[in-house]
């Protein structure tokens, strides 16, 4: 009985110093959302199946998403009807390179309306 108490103690211990760290539960995602911005001059350009995987901040974000394994996708917009429009055709461009559109969220906010932002994060950070 004695040999299981000794064999049970440092795991116990270690998960108690973890869990009292905040870091046993924590993923590799916590407290990392990392945004980048899309603009009004960088969309106008001619859109096409080689173009928007090469746009830098779409390629910046589409790398980070692959990273992760609870990862999510906001595109935040000015709460215009041609922002709203912009994220959504967004949407179905990083949904045809490989994002499950579940998985992809659309929020309007107070930004410019030459501007889009793509945070990628967890899902349960970019919906607080």
């Amino acid at each position: 009985m004695m040999q299981i108490c000794r064999s049970l103690f440092k795991p116990a211990m270690l998960s108690l110093i973890l869990l009292s760290n905040g870091l046993l539960f924590n993923s590799v995602w916590a407290n990392s959302i990392r945004i980048f911005s899309l603009s009004a001059d960088q969309w106008a350009r001619p859109r096409a199946g080689e173009v928007i995987p090469q746009l830098e901040p779409v390629k910046l974000a589409m790398a980070y998403w692959e990273s992760g394994t609870d990862a999510s996708i906001l595109l935040t917009h000015s709460g215009e009807d041609s922002g709203e429009i912009w994220a959504s055709e967004l949407k179905d461009w990083l949904v045809s390179l490989g994002v499950p559109s579940d998985f992809i969220l659309i929020s309007s906010s107070l930004l410019d309306s030459d501007e889009i932002r793509i945070l990628v994060g967890s899902h349960q950070e970019l919906i607080e």
